[in-house]
């Protein structure tokens, strides 16, 4: 289940789930990939959104988090996934 699942791969298929309509909220697609990756892998996960929120986008990256558009959440997490892949290189 765990082995090779990375923070980097969840918030990747938390955005396909998002992008896909299955899932409004980032928490809400994080929390479906319960099958794919532990419990503390998909924490790791939330605290990089909450990162990214935090850092540069304030309240309107906060509320991205759970019930705001299906825009805004593919934005917050197109800008986790940037910032944590740049970090790789």
């Amino acid at each position: 289940m765990d082995n090779q699942t990375t923070v980097l791969s969840i918030l990747k298929k938390a955005r396909d789930l998002v992008d896909a309509g299955q899932h409004v909220g980032i928490i809400e697609a994080i929390s479906a990939l319960k099958a794919e990756a532990s419990g503390p892998k998909r924490d790791l996960a939330y605290y990089a959104v909450l990162e990214t929120a935090s850092t540069g986008r304030g309240e309107a990256g906060m509320s991205a988090l759970s019930a705001a558009s299906r825009d805004a959440a593919m934005e917050l997490l197109d800008a986790t996934i940037k910032r944590m892949t740049s970090k790789l290189h």
